[in-house]
């Protein structure tokens, strides 16, 4: 897998691109902890050019949501291609992490998300 990291304000945004599987693990770990590490507090997953996710993967949305919400953090997911975000909906993901169909709405939902928390 691919991923390609962009900062827009307070948003990191990794555009994620072939297969997200456990071969995928260490590249998806490191970007995160790259992003959190230079101070981004909402991650934004763009996970448009993805095609398919396996169970690691789906481990990996839940350990990065958690550690992002101890540090007062948020995750979201964005376009994931239709059997990307049927397999999310079978694991319940988007009950934890939000799925939205942009960026654009990925920053504003998120930043709702937050203050609502808060």
């Amino acid at each position: 897998m691919k991923v390609t990291e962009r900062q827009d304000g307070d948003f990191a945004i990794l555009d994620m691109e072939g297969r997200f599987d456990f071969g995928a693990r260490r590249d998806f770990k490191e970007a995160v902890d790259r992003v959190q590490n230079a101070g981004s507090r909402y991650i934004v997953l763009n996970m448009q050019d993805i095609a398919f996710v396996d169970s690691s993967a789906l481990g990996l949305l839940v350990v990065a949501h958690q550690n992002l919400k101890l540090k007062e953090g948020r995750i979201g997911l964005v376009n994931p291609q239709p059997y990307v975000r049927q397999i999310l909906d079978l694991a319940n993901v988007p009950r934890m992490i939000p799925v939205f169909n942009t960026v654009d709405e990925a920053k504003a939902g998120m930043t709702d998300q937050a203050a609502l928390t808060s």
